[in-house]
């Protein structure tokens, strides 16, 4: 299967996982040596941060950190697991004009204040403020879909919350979920760590926001992430494993 290149990553290095230390931290070994990395992923992450697994490092650019944890070994790809570089390949996606829904727009700020809380992004669609809210989905369902959320998110509710405020104005407003396990079949909706996550979302569709999901993941042997698939068939009926 040929997948499109979107950001490519040349200075990536191979490294075992050890343990998960802490929320923001895992312990592995990379060129023979034992070493804290940054892991930009709040979620658990079961069945992929687990000892032994080859892991896939970047340098880390701020904070006290050599290096990241972006990616964790799946067949011959890898799962792309750190937001970072989930955005940044969603705005290279923009970049490239291959988001049809976003075609005509420009973006116009980051972290938008909305009410109590903070979207992603903002983009001027002609006159138009679309709001784009991304979450990361690198859970595994059965049947090879990509899942969120697969932590309790009260922050994911206030702000699903806050959007379908937004979109019942008459603005309109994305989530965006962004699949980082390679080629999945499509989303689906988790609610066997948050059941109250399902009700957030049924309020934001019936309000007018609208729910898509793009599959990127990451191919460490050209070492790239690449785009799967920028419409990816997004169920939001509730999976209970």
């Amino acid at each position: 299967m040929n997948h499109i290149t979107i950001l490519p990553l040349p200075r990536i290095m191979e490294c075992r996982i050890i343990a998960r230390t802490s929320l923001f931290t895992v312990e592995v070994e990379v060129s023979g040596r034992r070493e804290t990395v940054y892991l930009g992923n709040t979620g658990r992450l079961r069945g992929i941060i687990e000892h032994g697994k080859k892991g896939f490092c970047i340098e880390n650019k701020s904070g006290r950190l050599k290096h990241r944890l972006i990616g964790v070994e799946k067949d011959k790809y890898a799962y792309l697991i750190d937001t970072q570089i989930q955005e940044r390949a969603f705005i290279a996606l923009h970049n490239m004009g291959l988001i049809p829904w976003l075609r005509d727009c420009s973006l116009a700020s980051k972290n938008y204040r909305l009410s109590s809380e903070v979207i992603d992004y903002a983009f001027k669609c002609n006159s138009e403020v679309v709001l784009v809210e991304l979450k990361s989905a690198v859970m595994e369902l059965e049947g090879g879909f990509a899942g969120y959320p697969d932590a309790p998110t009260p922050r994911g509710r206030r702000q699903l919350e806050v959007l379908a405020e937004y979109a019942l104005r008459g603005g309109r407003a994305f989530v965006v979920f962004i699949a980082g396990v390679p080629n999945p079949r499509g989303f689906k909706l988790y609610c066997g760590v948050d059941q109250a996550i399902k009700r957030f979302v049924d309020k934001a569709v019936k309000a007018g926001v609208v729910f898509k999901s793009i599959n990127i993941f990451l191919d460490p042997l050209m070492k790239e992430v690449v785009l799967g698939d920028v419409d990816l068939k997004t169920v939001l009926d509730c999976e209970i494993k």
